[in-house]
């Protein structure tokens, strides 16, 4: 149990130390899970509404919720403050599959590579 919440630490500090740019841009319109652990094999997938109703009954409080409705509601890349990336971050590490925190980690090296 301690593992675990020392790990969960350990991911909150890296996405707001690592993606510190105020603003980071993340498409769940189409968004890569990996398939493999090589990374070799991947699928795009629209992850807008499954991860947003993840949020959505996870998560409480006005900006879980706020967050949900934007991420459901969003086209294509949409910017997203380092608040809102820190609580998709420990959302994903909690709740989803290692291919799709990788997916995550991909876009925001990107936003950070990019910005």
């Amino acid at each position: 149990m301690v593992i675990v919440r020392l790990m969960r630490i350990i991911f909150t500090v890296y996405i707001i130390i690592i993606y510190n740019n105020d603003m980071s841009k993340i498409d769940f319109q189409h968004f890569k899970i990996y398939a493999s652990i090589s990374h070799k094999a991947s699928h795009t997938v629209d992850a807008r509404e499954n991860f947003a109703d993840m949020i959505y009954n996870n998560v409480n409080g006005i900006k879980a919720h706020a967050l949900a409705l934007k991420i459901y509601n969003g086209e294509g890349s949409v910017e997203y403050t380092d608040e809102e990336v820190s609580l998709m971050g420990t959302v994903a590490e909690r709740l989803c599959v290692p291919g799709f925190i990788d997916g995550l980690r991909e876009q925001l090296n990107n936003n950070q590579n990019n910005g």
